[in-house]
Formats: C-alpha cells, sequence, structure tokens
C-alpha cells in the first residue's frame, strides 16, 4: 500500500493526503541516526552490488552499480545518451577541466584561482588507468575505475521548503565520495607541484551529489521522511539495501524531476579539498605549498556541471582586510558588515538572500576569514580565529554567528571548530596521526584507516538532542495539514 502512495505523491497532480496507517508505528519508534540520517555502514558504501559501476546497467536504477560514481553521472545525462559511455566521460572530463582555469560565473567579484593540479591527482591517473596516454584529451574515461569511494547516503529533511509552488521540495538526499588518488607536493629540484607518493590513497578532497527530493503537493515530505524513517526498523544487510535503494533511485534516477534540466532533481555538486594543493607534511625532496581548503559548487545545466556562485557564501572581497590577501579581497569588509546590520533579523531567522553580485565564485578557508566572526565557543570577538585576531566591524555577535553557520566557510571551520573541514570523511585522508590531534579531537585516534568518522559538529547534530534529530523526529510526527507551521532548520545548508 504504502509504495503504491509514494509512487503517486511523486508524480504530478496527485495531492492525496496519506492516512499513513501502515507506518503509524514506526512514529512511535525513535529515529536511528545511522541508519536514517548519515548512513556509512560498510554493508551499505562496500556493498558490491550498489557500489560497483556496471556497463551493462550504465543509467537507470538497476541494483547493480545503483550508489556508484558512474551510475549518477550517466543518469545526469540527456536521454538519447544516457547509456554512451563518450558522453558520460566527457561531462566528468570538462568539469574536473574547471578547474585548470580561473572560474568566475559571478564576474563582480574576485574569481576562484585556477588549481590546474587536478590533472596530476585526478585525472591524468584515470586516464591512464582508464588504458589511454595521460595526455589523450579523447580518452574515454572507465567509469569502473573513477577514483572516488562512496562514504555515506546522508538524508536531510532539514533543508525541505514548504511551499505551493515550484520551489517546494522535501529534504535533500545526498551521496558523499571520496577521492583516492597520488599524493602531490611541491619538487625541490623543479619548484614544480609533482606526485610525490603514487600510491592512490583517500586524500582530502570529497564529492558530494546534493538531491532534492522531489514534491509536487506538501504531504510528499511526510511521506519522504516516512521512507527514511522505515530503515530504522531494518537490520543492515540485503534487505536494508533493497529498501534504501528505492529511496535513492527515487531522487537520484533518471527523470525523477521533469522542471528541471534533463529531468535530474540534482540541487547542486559540492566539493571540499585541500588535497589540490599538495601535502601538508611533505617527504624528503618535497616542500609543502601555502595550504587554503576550498569549496566550489556546480549545477547541472544543458551544458553540463557548470561552475555557480556558493550558496549563501559572499565572495571574499568582503573578508576582513589582513595580510597574504590577493586582488580585491579584504577591500570591501565595511560592505557586508552594513549588510549584516541592516538584515539582523533574517539573518538570524535563517531567511536572508545575498544581495545581488556579491555571491562569491567558491568558499576558501583556512586562515580567519570572516566565518571567524561569531565563534560561539570564544569571547567576543573570538580570540582564536586559526591565527591573528579577529574584527567584529561592530557587528553583534548573534548576527555573526547565524550568519557564518549558514556558509561553507562558517560550517566547515571556525563556527564550528571543524579543523580538518570535512564535516564526513575516511580516516585515512585526515592528517597523519604523529603530527597533529585531529584524529584525537573526534574520538578517532585509534579507529582503522578504513573508517568513515563525522565531525564533532555534525555527529552531535544528528545524535538525540541534536538540531538535525529532533527536527527530523517532529517532522515524523507532524500531521500533513501542519507542514507549514514546521518549516527546515536550512542551518550549514
Amino acid at each position: 500500500m504504502m509504495s503504491r502512495l509514494w509512487s503517486c505523491l511523486l508524480v504530478a497532480g496527485c495531492v492525496a493526503e496519506p492516512t499513513l496507517s501502515d507506518e503509524a508505528a514506526t512514529v512511535q519508534r525513535a529515529v536511528v541516526p545511522e541508519k536514517e540520517l548519515v548512513i556509512r555502514d560498510p554493508s551499505v558504501i562496500a556493498s558490491p552490488q550498489e557500489t560497483t559501476f556496471d556497463p551493462a546497467h550504465p543509467s537507470g536504477d538497476s541494483a547493480r552499480g545503483a550508489w556508484s560514481f558512474g551510475r549518477l553521472v550517466h543518469n545526469m545525462l540527456p536521454a538519447g545518451e544516457r547509456d554512451s559511455a563518450a558522453a558520460a566521460s566527457a561531462l566528468v572530463t570538462t568539469w574536473l577541466r574547471t578547474w585548470e582555469t580561473d572560474q568566475a560565473p559571478n564576474a563582480s567579484v574576485s574569481a576562484a584561482l585556477a588549481r590546474p593540479t587536478i590533472r596530476l591527482l585526478v585525472l591524468d591517473p584515470w586516464r591512464r588507468a582508464s588504458g589511454c596516454d595521460a595526455a589523450d584529451d579523447a580518452c574515454v574515461l572507465d567509469m569502473t575505475k573513477a577514483p572516488f569511494r562512496l562514504m555515506a547516503i546522508v538524508n536531510r529533511p532539514d533543508l525541505r521548503i514548504v511551499a505551493n509552488d515550484g520551489t517546494a521540495i522535501g529534504g535533500e538526499g545526498r551521496f558523499v565520495f571520496q577521492v583516492v588518488a597520488p599524493t602531490l607536493a611541491i619538487d625541490t629540484a623543479t619548484n614544480q607541484f609533482a606526485v610525490m607518493d603514487p600510491t592512490p590513497k583517500p586524500q582530502k578532497f570529497t564529492v558530494i551529489f546534493e538531491y532534492s527530493l522531489p514534491v509536487h503537493a506538501n504531504v510528499a515530505t511526510i511521506t519522504w521522511a516516512h521512507r527514511w524513517h522505515s530503515l530504522g526498523a531494518l537490520p543492515f544487510g540485503p534487505a536494508f539495501n533493497a529498501r534504501l535503494r528505492t529511496i535513492t533511485n527515487d531522487f537520484a534516477g533518471p527523470d525523477r524531476d521533469p522542471r528541471r534540466p534533463r529531468g535530474n532533481a540534482l540541487d547542486q555538486l559540492r566539493t571540499n579539498e585541500v588535497a589540490l594543493q599538495g601535502a601538508r607534511f611533505p617527504s624528503a625532496g618535497f616542500r609543502g605549498a601555502k595550504q587554503f581548503w576550498e569549496l566550489r559548487e556546480f549545477h547541472l545545466t544543458a551544458d553540463g556541471l557548470t561552475p555557480h556562485t556558493v550558496n549563501l557564501e559572499p565572495s571574499r572581497d568582503f573578508d576582513i582586510a589582513r595580510v597574504g590577501q590577493t586582488g580585491s579581497e579584504g577591500t570591501r569588509s565595511v560592505e557586508l558588515a552594513d549588510y549584516l546590520t541592516a538584515n539582523a533579523a533574517d539573518v538570524i531567522a535563517g531567511k536572508n538572500t545575498l544581495a545581488l553580485g556579491t555571491s562569491g565564485n567558491s568558499a576558501l578557508v583556512g586562515s580567519a576569514p570572516y566565518g571567524a566572526w561569531g565563534k560561539r565557543t570564544s569571547p567576543n570577538p573570538p580570540a582564536i580565529p586559526s591565527q591573528g585576531v579577529a574584527n567584529d566591524l561592530g557587528v553583534g555577535i548573534e548576527v555573526r554567528d547565524a550568519f557564518a553557520l549558514a556558509t561553507c566557510a562558517g560550517c566547515h571551520r571556525h563556527e564550528t571548530d571543524t579543523r580538518h573541514f570535512m564535516h564526513i570523511t575516511i580516516v585515512d585522508a585526515m592528517e597523519p596521526a604523529d603530527k597533529v590531534d585531529d584524529r584525537a579531537r573526534i574520538g578517532a585516534a585509534d579507529a582503522a584507516p578504513e573508517t568513515v568518522v563525522l565531525s564533532n559538529l555534525l555527529a552531535a547534530d544528528v545524535s538525540p538532542g541534536g538540531g538535525r534529530f529532533e527536527d527530523f523526529a517532529r517532522l515524523l510526527e507532524t500531521p500533513p495539514s501542519q507542514l507549514a507551521d514546521k518549516p527546515g532548520l536550512r542551518m550549514c545548508r
């Protein structure tokens, strides 16, 4: 009964309100976050059936390869090209090569500077693994050799939009991958970036596919919530994976949202990396470069994965002025302070939108940016924004804090004290245990290298008492008629 109801709610024009009678008992069952919010059990993320790309089933919703990088890419292609290996390769190659030149989707502010080491780290090794020469621009990348390891499948009901128009979504479903590649550093003999260690290993580079949960009537948001919640009653194993596939196929499968480009429900694809800047602790004969973590955002358009400004992230031009900035960075900080003061109520309520032309082309973090202004756990102004002293520019800490938490820079670093910038990562990608205490900070000092761990912020957020956990629990108990009174938290988007 419920499967038919879910299908009904996901087609245009179906507005029947579900009784949820078949799932009534699940509302009384506690949320199981590791099965319903952030799923990272090895039986899921390392399941050979779902995570191994199958060239015989490149697109669609087959169980074989359902959660592979290649399947998600093929499902993004135009309908007539979905099974084309060449088309999938072209989409990925064009996307990767955007790092080779400056990215400026917002030409009014400083560009995201090129990081051409994308070739050394990802593209060249992938071409060689595909049987091509590294310089062969015509190479058809073999998706079975894609250097992306699935780390987690994530439910973000807190990102729901309750509306009576085409903007409504039931939240987001996400696939989080980690790049597995050689390690780079600067060769002291040539003063150029080179491969320091050719052994592929998890790198500080994650790729996140962020899909809307399609709804054509607000009541479907409740149905999505119950579908995720039903997973909590199942033990990990084949039955769990089969039910999870029915959920993921309904947002990551082909033609799931005809309102969007190519019918794909992708909201955005984001990357979070510092691996393109080389190793922090290089071996003999190599040296490290200045490291700045960078988050980039891409939207699916008729032209493929296209660089886009980062949601709610102001350009570094509006950063606090400090030593080491380049170009126009830090020259317009007063404008941002004035914006925050004038829009304080909306910022605190999480309803603010950035003024036209101020959005950043990437989020660049790693050295006391505006994201450090709030720092809830520090004095006002914050005393330890990585290094140096922050300038609050006269903006109240509660406003700065709310603003920064909505940005990628704030969410991934200073506001949340996330030292390694990744909220989900494989332990082996973190700093060496004998160099820094990043692992110890999140209780992973003795974890096996292949363990997928969460930042302190995310672990607390999806645990009982945490914002996402409690929001999801309340949503499950919400009658459809009251959904408009239960908007998502939409924090750390």
